[in-house]
């Protein structure tokens, strides 16, 4: 009886029921209506990129990593989202390997999440591959400042002197040298300083590689060994050999030379065993020479061990070694000295004054006197007669005798007189 009751009318009953469920359906649509919206900067994380490091080589993304997602539902739930309630993921390793390209997976922690409708705005990301090379650098020194007063700059040491970059090969492809600036301002004594390599490209730009991916260098730091030298100024000092052995009828009248003192540098106890830079004879000689002789010396070649000219020094030297023509000319001598005299005996020599040949250098003629020339003649040798005797000639040192001459020299026994006293 009552199952009848249930489906009397069951036409009416189904169609009341219908109503009323779109009744609902309208009162809500009308208090919580769909919405759509897009939510920006959700970021997209890539996973399993160890792939390429695994293979040698690096990737970087076209485009900011981030996605916009636009996502559709009731008012109530798409109002409250943020880009925090979505996570967005990018496999590598299912990236299509003609385009590059690696599809964005979105996922949604929202409590409303299974009503709502969403997709990224930004279907894919684009990956370049490139790969990842090692390169040896050397390092440029690069000295900044000036050392104390009084001393140079050595040599500068570089451990390590060169640094290995691993990195993508458009990174290598920039670095155009690698630079170690030392500051070198003051320094008085040798000193070790750290120092900080930096890169540059062949522009001049100085590059930077906060953000550089799979980018590493051996190290970081470099140990800069500063040597610091002291300046000390010395003399240059000739030895000129074959003096006495020119040509016959010159003088070696002595040198000219272009430096007289050089400054050299060196560590402090080495310049204090230099005193001078000396050129031997074995160098410079005017044995057989007849005009003067120019010779150009390397100074580099005559500087101790550890000990060098300082920068902007003459490295040359030149030396003229000046030989001149002597000239013969004739002199009298108005005193001859005689040695050996007798009592008794008188002496007159007839050829005063005497006349000798002397060689010198033009100018010395200029300046010669009897005070140049001492003349004796022995004759303690010889009784009454008369004589032509060599004379004794020395000169002063500028002359040499070109050829003697002889003194006529008369010698006569005086007569012994007896003096008679008249007696008274």
């Amino acid at each position: 009886m009552k199952t009848k009751r249930l489906f009397h009318n069951w036409q009416l009953k189904l169609g009341a029921g219908a109503i009323a469920i779109l009744v609902w359906l309208m009162i809500m649509s009308f208090s919580d209506p769909p919405d759509t919206r897009t939510i920006t900067n959700v970021p997209v994380t890539i996973i399993n990129d160890e792939i390429f490091s695994e293979a040698g080589k690096s990737y970087t993304v076209d485009g900011r990593l981030t996605t916009a997602v636009r996502v559709t539902g009731s008012t109530s739930a798409v109002r409250n989202l943020n880009a925090s309630d979505f996570t967005a993921t990018a496999d590598l390793s299912k990236m299509y390997d003609v385009t590059g390209q690696v599809p964005i997976t979105l996922t949604c922690s929202a409590r409303s999440a299974s009503t709502l409708t969403y997709a990224p705005t930004t279907a894919s990301l684009k990956i370049n591959i490139e790969d990842v090379l090692s390169k040896n650098y050397s390092l440029i020194i690069n000295p900044e400042g000036s050392v104390a007063e009084g001393y140079l700059l050595g040599q500068i040491t570089l451990n390590p002197s060169y640094i290995t970059v691993r990195a993508p090969e458009s990174v290598i492809e920039r670095i155009a040298e690698a630079v170690v600036t030392v500051d070198i301002e003051g320094l008085s004594e040798n000193t070790t300083l750290s120092c900080t390599p930096h890169y540059y490209s062949a522009a001049g730009t100085e590059l930077t590689f906060e953000d550089a991916k799979d980018t590493t260098f051996s190290t970081n730091e470099v140990k800069a060994d500063v040597e610091i030298r002291t300046i000390k100024t010395v003399p240059v000092v000739i030895a000129v050999g074959g003096q006495d052995a020119v040509a016959s009828g010159y003088r070696y009248t002595g040198a000219q030379q272009s430096l007289s003192t050089i400054r050299v540098s060196g560590l402090r106890s080495r310049l204090a065993e230099i005193n001078s830079i000396t050129i031997p004879e074995t160098v410079l000689s005017v044995a057989g020479a007849s005009a003067d002789i120019e010779t150009e010396i390397d100074l580099t070649e005559y500087l101790p061990e550890g000990i060098s000219l300082v920068s902007g020094e003459e490295e040359t030297l030149t030396v003229t070694l000046l030989v001149e023509p002597l000239t013969v000319k004739t002199y009298e001598v108005n005193k001859i000295t005689l040695i050996g005299e007798k009592e008794n005996y008188e002496y007159i020599i007839r050829n005063m004054p005497l006349q000798v040949q002397l060689r010198a250098l033009e100018e010395d003629f200029k300046e010669i006197s009897d005070e140049h020339i001492t003349a004796t003649l022995d004759v303690s040798a010889y009784s009454a007669g008369d004589y032509s005797l060599s004379v004794n000639i020395e000169l002063d040192s500028v002359f040499e005798l070109f050829s003697n001459a002889k003194a006529n020299i008369s010698i006569r026994e005086l007569e012994e007189t007896t003096a008679v006293e008249d007696s008274e």
